[in-house]
């Protein structure tokens, strides 16, 4: 039965050879290296990408890292390819600075294209092809598991161990929460392991609200699947040619195809982000599923809409806050310095009579501080310190812009802005890449990295942005909180706003909550610190804030009236 399956509804199998999608071609190739062993992949594919569809690596003997371009084409003809992948492969090595490339296609190439090949080849150019046959060997001469170098550290195994005990009981939910930086999806993908390993014929489906975010988890659950069990996205035109195996949506994409697959049956439903399903528009399409078994996966299981997501769920299985991972040790360390020296001393005792909204306070408390000044205070604490890659976050597209070219300019930092105006997607891609690979050390964002992108550890955090969400504040800072032996995450706050003050007073005092509650012995009591530049100012914020409801929005309602 496994030999049928192998040959018919694997990642690169016949099936998925002959008929595709283009997009589910170039994600295996990419999942064959990964399941061989290569450390880096990346899937830069799609339009404007100067012919690259894949970049991956790996380390010579003498831990060096060597990168390859792939250019991929896809045919449902038995056809040579003749279009132009060799010169394609050619623009995306230069384009991306890559030495190697490799062209790989379902079919085999033209007689121009081979010739074309001879030609750079003969001027220097380092190109290799992996065609038709070769592809479909190689694959089938793959072990059927793939090495999951990762071991499941202490409060992950209890999640996986209380995921297997829900399931073999017969639970229908589940909903294990796991603050950012603990490796929600990693459990998830364990358990994917499991029961693949206990029913090979397994369906999953995985839905998330974004399309990175499906990405993501796509490439994460890799290294623990079946070779004979397929990934399928389904996004805008993509759609499976096959539905066996492992799918993964989008709720709106997924909404209008499963009219069309009614009767195909999920036996594993994981949604990702789960604090987003109580929403109307993605009930709607979890009601219509009726799976085995139904997971949440949170790392910050809070709505503004106060929807309960327990009542689709359950109560966690696993409940790790920030808060308690901090405590437990499981996180990284956090000095976070506030910035509150800004503070318009004059006018609050002048005004401290008066009635003002929070619009007005922080419009008339905080003294604006210039960019300039900020970006001389962000170099200082960076060679200091020592630090070797940080995250900036803005106010605004033009903002991060901004100070990209103040710290590039200035300082001659390797930055670069990371945001919606950079409307090129490969663009982005390369930015992205550039960051993990550490040739640039900084990024500064907007609106960008909250979720659903997956960043390299952090060991610097700036703030310039105010949020007013509980839940984009820790997504944020959770950027920085993976673990790493040695390592503390430095936080510098410049945000002029008396909420983030109230926010900081109640992430303290929730810490020191989770610390006493805690009856075993904990890592350690110092894991969690706040400084401000000037406390003398800040009994003045404690004054305004202790009044304010934690999860307010109207700026225009009037607290300072003392």
């Amino acid at each position: 039965m496994e030999a049928l399956i192998n040959d018919s509804k694997g990642f690169l199998s016949t099936e998925r050879l002959s008929k595709g999608t283009w997009q589910a071609f170039e994600r295996g190739i990419a999942r064959l290296l990964a399941h061989s062993g290569w450390e880096i992949n990346e899937l830069v594919g799609g339009s404007g990408d100067h012919g690259a569809d894949i970049i991956a690596g790996f380390r010579d003997d003498e831990g060096r890292l060597l990168e390859y371009i792939y250019q991929a084409k896809f045919s449902e003809t038995n056809k040579p390819i003749s279009i132009n992948i060799i010169d394609d492969l050619k623009r995306a090595m230069e384009y991306y600075g890559i030495e190697r490339g490799v062209a790989v296609s379902n079919r085999s190439i033209s007689d121009s294209q081979k010739l074309r090949l001879t030609t750079l080849q003969n001027t220097g150019y380092n190109i290799q092809t992996f065609l038709s046959k070769s592809v479909y060997d190689t694959y089938t001469q793959l072990p059927p598991w793939a090495v999951e170098k990762r071991a499941l550290k202490q409060y992950q195994v209890e999640a996986l161990s209380r995921l297997q005990s829900a399931y073999s009981r017969g639970d229908k939910n589940g909903l294990i929460c796991l603050a950012t930086g603990l490796g929600k999806t990693f459990v998830a993908a364990t358990f994917i392991r499991w029961l693949y390993q206990n029913n090979p014929n397994v369906n999953i489906l995985i839905l998330a609200n974004t399309k990175s975010l499906i990405e993501q988890f796509d490439k994460a659950i890799w290294s623990n699947l079946p070779k004979w069990a397929a990934t399928h996205l389904i996004y805008d035109s993509e759609k499976p040619t096959f539905l066996e195996g492992v799918t993964l949506s989008t709720f709106q994409s997924f909404y209008d195809f499963r009219k069309k697959t009614s009767d195909f049956f999920y036996d594993v439903v994981i949604i990702d982000e789960a604090h987003h399903a109580p929403a109307d528009t993605y009930m709607a399409v979890i009601r219509n599923l009726e799976p085995r078994f139904l997971l949440g996966l949170t790392a910050t299981p809070f709505r503004k809409d106060e929807r309960d997501v327990t009542e689709i769920f359950g109560q966690p299985l696993v409940y790790y806050s920030v808060y308690r991972a901090l405590q437990k040790g499981y996180l990284a360390k956090v000095d976070y310095h506030l910035h509150n020296d800004n503070v318009d001393e004059d006018w609050i005792t002048k005004n401290s009579k008066k009635g003002h909204t929070i619009r007005q306070l922080n419009k008339k408390v905080f003294l604006p501080e210039r960019d300039e000044t900020i970006c001389e205070q962000i170099f200082k604490t960076w060679t200091d310190k020592k630090l070797e890659r940080g995250i900036i976050f803005c106010n605004s597209s033009e903002h991060a812009e901004r100070i990209e070219r103040l710290l590039k300019t200035n300082f001659q930092l390797p930055v670069w802005s990371l945001t919606t105006r950079v409307k090129d997607s490969r663009e982005r891609a390369k930015r992205l890449r550039e960051f993990r690979t550490g040739k640039c050390s900084i990024l500064t964002c907007y609106d960008m990295l909250n979720e659903g992108v997956d960043v390299p550890d952090v060991d610097f955090i700036v703030f310039l942005r105010v949020t007013h969400s509980r839940v984009y504040f820790l997504q944020q800072l959770g950027r920085g909180l993976r673990y790493k032996e040695g390592k503390t995450l430095l936080v510098e706050d410049f945000v002029a706003d008396i909420r983030r003050i109230k926010r900081l007073k109640s992430f303290k005092s929730e810490f020191e909550e989770a610390r006493k509650n805690e009856i075993e012995d904990l890592f350690t009591s110092n894991t969690f610190e706040i400084s401000f530049t000037s406390e003398r100012t800040f009994n003045f914020l404690d004054l305004v804030t202790k009044d304010i409801s934690e999860e307010a929005d109207d700026e225009d309602e009037v607290f300072f009236t003392t």
